[in-house]
């Protein structure tokens, strides 16, 4: 119990996560986490220099995001923005990816 509310401390004052580890899906704490954020605001120190996209306003179809995590991106000079993870993940991580990108959306009102 100590050892996580250190551990979420820490976290929160380095900027890298606004809710806890539980909340955010494995595949992502891991692999996109430390750019865009535990909250996908992409307001973490890497984030920031990387001008990593914040997923909170992302308007990406499922499929665009999966092109994204498999393929990567490219910066218009055309060096690497984020780097591909299709040879990384299996396919139902990167569902769990896109379940976890498409989570950070506002809900709309209904």
């Amino acid at each position: 119990m100590r050892r996580r509310f250190f551990l979420s401390l820490a976290l929160l004052l380095t900027g890298i996560a606004s809710v806890s580890a539980a909340e955010v899906g494995t595949v992502f704490a891991n692999n996109c986490a430390a750019c865009h954020g535990a909250d996908g605001s992409a307001n973490t120190p890497q984030g920031r220099k990387l001008k990593a996209k914040d997923l909170r306003a992302s308007k990406l179809t499922d499929a665009e995001i999966e092109r994204q995590i498999r393929e990567g991106s490219k910066s218009k000079s055309g060096a690497t923005a984020m780097p591909a993870f299709g040879r990384d993940l299996t396919d139902a991580q990167i569902q769990e990816a896109i379940r976890t990108v498409k989570s950070f959306r506002p809900t709309e009102p209904k």
